[in-house]
């Protein structure tokens, strides 16, 4: 049975925004929240058409269209996501549980204690990004309310301000329709918080278990060789110590082979996700960082400072998984060097042949044109520079 910690962290922090939006991987869908899904799709949906629609209009200003695009990119990234979440619903909830079958078999209070600090980095993660998106949306909701009072004290003329700028029907801003509108423009940037906050946090907590299972393997190689001469020195294993190496060796081959498969289909499912996601992030994080610069001296400026800790700490959690799904599957290669194989008979010697040859193989999130590590995200900041660069020549 696992510890009352590894169970209690286990997708803790992404769960809890997920069943908000209605895409969190369940067995069976509840008809509620299939409504819950069907709203929080539509209001991202229209975010995501209606604010890159007006970016497209009001291409000519720059800064205008910038501002319009930031938020527009992320959210049509969301309605992706939350398609796929959705359309594979039953697929998702079976890799959780594979993933928690071979997490809950760890039965050494060590290896659950490694368990539960990896499962409490991923859930911190998690939340910093749960936290940094839902302040940005905060402050997106509260400038146009700012502005609105600071001209009403001051006797200036009022304008319709929105939370985000977006092409809507006439009717809809006026009254008395502008507080509905508001209220579902405000709903739009809330389901999106949600949804990034739900998946990427789903991605880094699924990638770090995965990394968990391997370092379970690496244990249980060494452990197969703790004791078998008691500290004798001896030239070879007996033929009757070596069926009791291939014995245990015959259970890991098949744990090992098992994590691999479920990487390989976890990374699967991902693909589409994590190639959208990399396509848009140094796009979005050019967006934000141009639109602090040109606001630097107005409330927008605060609102994208929050919005460029949002999409770092996307990004980072998306590299930081893979690479760490990456050096732990490589490192079951290292152990396998470091045991007393050399002791061992040919058909032994076979076996862990067998597993080094898998586990030289790292394992790898690879997506077309990209593999999520962090060399990857120092070349995506990079890029966002030259971006930056760039555009800051047509300004």
């Amino acid at each position: 049975m696992p510890s009352s910690a590894l169970a209690r962290g286990f997708y803790h922090i992404p769960s809890l925004p997920g069943h908000v939006v209605g895409i969190w991987p369940q067995e069976r869908r509840a008809f509620y929240v299939n409504l819950v899904f069907g709203f929080s799709f539509f209001v991202v949906l229209m975010g995501a058409v209606g604010e890159n629609l007006y970016g497209v209009l009001y291409i000519s200003n720059l800064v205008t269209a910038l501002e319009a695009f930031c938020p527009g990119t992320t959210k049509a990234v969301c309605v992706l996501k939350m398609t796929i979440f959705f359309v594979h619903n039953r697929e998702w909830h079976s890799l959780v549980q594979r993933l928690r079958k071979m997490m809950w078999a760890a039965d050494d209070a060590a290896d659950q204690h490694m368990l539960a600090q990896l499962s409490k980095t991923a859930n911190k993660l998690a939340l910093l990004l749960l936290v940094s998106g839902s302040l940005t949306n905060t402050a997106f909701n509260l400038q146009p309310l700012v502005m609105h009072a600071y001209r009403r004290w001051y006797g200036l003329p009022r304008n319709v301000d929105l939370p985000f700028n977006i092409i809507l029907p006439d009717f809809s801003t006026k009254q008395p329709m502008f507080p509905f509108t508001y209220a579902l423009l405000t709903s739009s940037g809330f389901c999106t918080v949600c949804v990034f906050s739900s998946v990427d946090g789903f991605f880094l907590c699924s990638y770090l278990y995965i990394c968990g299972v391997f370092r379970l393997v690496q244990h249980n190689i060494r452990s197969i060789f703790v004791g078998l001469h008691d500290g004798e020195s001896i030239e070879f294993y007996s033929p009757s110590v070596n069926a009791l190496i291939q014995g245990r060796l015959k259970v890991i081959i098949e744990r090992h082979n098992a994590i691999i498969d479920l990487c390989t289909d976890l990374t699967r499912q991902f693909t589409v996700i994590v190639l959208m996601h990399f396509l848009s992030a140094a796009f979005v994080l050019c967006t934000t960082i141009l639109d602090i610069m040109l606001n630097s001296a107005s409330l927008s400026g605060l609102t994208y400072i929050c919005y460029s800790v949002a999409a770092l700490t996307q990004l980072f959690i998306y590299c930081y998984g893979g690479n760490h799904v990456s050096e732990s599957s490589a490192a079951v290669a290292d152990t396998l060097y470091d045991i007393e194989w050399y002791k061992c008979d040919v058909k032994t010697r076979k076996m862990i042949l067998m597993i080094l040859r898998r586990a030289q193989r790292a394992k790898t999130i690879a997506v077309p044109f990209f593999t999520p590590s962090l060399p990857a995200f120092s070349s995506i900041l990079s890029t966002t520079g030259s971006y930056i660069t760039l555009l800051k020549t047509f300004l």
